[in-house]
């Protein structure tokens, strides 16, 4: 469902996905359960972390997209 949320988001708000970079928070690189491995202050582009989100089921990786792109629900 983050995916799926991220990529609407991306289309709407015309981001640019390849070329956006999100820094890795201390919270998104300590989450439990399946892991992208990413490491707090790591600086992936959104695209990076969307193949980390589905790849190896990263929940690191979701959670650091979640943190970003869910500041546009809240407009």
């Amino acid at each position: 469902m983050t995916c799926l949320i991220c990529l609407d988001l991306i289309e709407e708000i015309e981001c640019d996905p390849e070329d956006t970079y999100i820094q890795v928070s201390h919270r998104a690189a300590s989450v439990k359960g399946t892991s992208a491995l990413l490491k707090k202050d790591d600086i992936l582009s959104v695209t990076d972390l969307l193949y980390g989100l589905m790849l190896p089921s990263g929940n690191n990786a979701a959670y650091s997209l979640a943190e970003n792109f869910g500041e546009y629900l809240k407009e």
